[in-house]
């Protein structure tokens, strides 16, 4: 499965970019699969990692559902790659979808 990649500076963020978490997040519905990963905060060598392959100090990865529901909401955002699902941080937080059952909430291995 292909991940979507968003990366942002933190003038972006500073500027509201972030708002894409709070329309996914009302378009969630049961059975939605929408998922949006980041980083973990704890994992400053796999952030600074992103940054320098991205160029953005915030790196958030969007499944094929996620990046379609964007569209069609007419979320704005700037897609800057495309990354296979073994390429997706070891620690990663789900910022937008629903946890499988037996994953710890926080951070998803």
């Amino acid at each position: 499965m292909a991940y979507h990649v968003v990366a942002l500076t933190m003038a972006q963020v500073r500027q509201g970019a972030l708002q894409f978490q709070r329309e996914l997040g009302a378009a969630l519905h049961e059975g939605s699969n929408l998922k949006v990963y980041s980083a973990s905060p704890f994992d400053m060598d796999e952030r600074r990692r992103l940054k320098d392959r991205f160029g953005g100090e915030v790196v958030y990865f969007f499944n094929d559902a996620a990046r379609w529901e964007c569209a069609h909401l007419g979320l704005d955002l700037k897609f800057s790659g495309e990354i296979s699902d073994d390429e997706l941080p070891k620690r990663r937080v789900l910022v937008v979808g629903k946890l499988g059952q037996g994953v710890k909430p926080d951070v998803v291995k």
